[in-house]
């Protein structure tokens, strides 16, 4: 398998975490979407120029983050499961994730957008709505988490996967350390060795593209 990605993706972490959980046998290969040439190149394989890409072994290419999490879920299937063999389980771990992605995600971009505006044209509407979902959204996990490990409860899912960047992401633009569960939820996290693993990866890049920005709110990490 060759996974195609960008280290500092919060997509491409996601998968790299369930790759890593699942000890699985792979080839990365980074991408510059930046890079003209590159991007054109990238574009015969994805033509969308998202990041990541998965190619299997017969060369099939999947992509989007969570349907590369599902196959790798479908082909090792020896390993913990990311998606519960339990159809209520897994309803609810998909529920999380999508959560995770739509208002989570969704109000981080839309806080880091509201920053690169002039002051005098913050916080309208729609960026005090993206807040408020945001808000919601993870009060929903602090409360999961008052009784539960992961966040579908004793084994780390997709919803973990897709949580610990989304989450790391997050405390640039919003501080959330009054949801204590969620605050210690983060720790564990941070010390799985797989999310080690790809947040060391992409601390490098991260630490260049800031370094070539005068204002550090101008990162924008790479998205699926």
């Amino acid at each position: 398998m060759k996974l195609y990605y960008a280290p500092a993706s919060s997509y491409s972490q996601r998968v790299l975490i369930a790759l890593y959980e699942k000890k699985a046998n792979f080839t990365p290969i980074e991408v510059n979407l930046f890079d003209p040439q590159a991007r054109e190149e990238y574009m015969q394989i994805n033509h969308f120029a998202k990041i990541p890409t998965l190619m299997t072994e017969k060369e099939n290419v999947i992509f989007e983050a969570n349907i590369i999490i599902e196959y790798l879920d479908q082909k090792f299937q020896n390993t913990s499961r990311l998606i519960p063999a339990d159809p209520e389980q897994a309803l609810e771990v998909r529920m999380l994730e999508r959560t995770i992605d739509v208002y989570i995600n969704g109000g981080r971009e839309a806080l880091f957008a509201d920053t690169q505006r002039p002051v005098e044209e913050r916080g309208k509407k729609e960026v005090l709505k993206a807040k408020r979902l945001l808000e919601t959204a993870l009060a929903l996990l602090d409360e999961k988490l008052a009784s539960r490990t992961w966040l579908g409860g004793e084994e780390f899912t997709i919803a973990d996967c897709a949580a610990a960047p989304t989450l790391a992401y997050l405390r640039m633009v919003y501080n959330y350390n009054h949801f204590s569960n969620l605050t210690n939820y983060v720790k564990r996290l941070e010390s799985r060795p797989s999310v080690a693993q790809v947040f060391n990866l992409g601390r490098d890049q991260m630490t260049k593209m800031l370094s070539e920005l005068r204002n550090p709110l101008q990162l924008v990490p790479l998205e699926s």
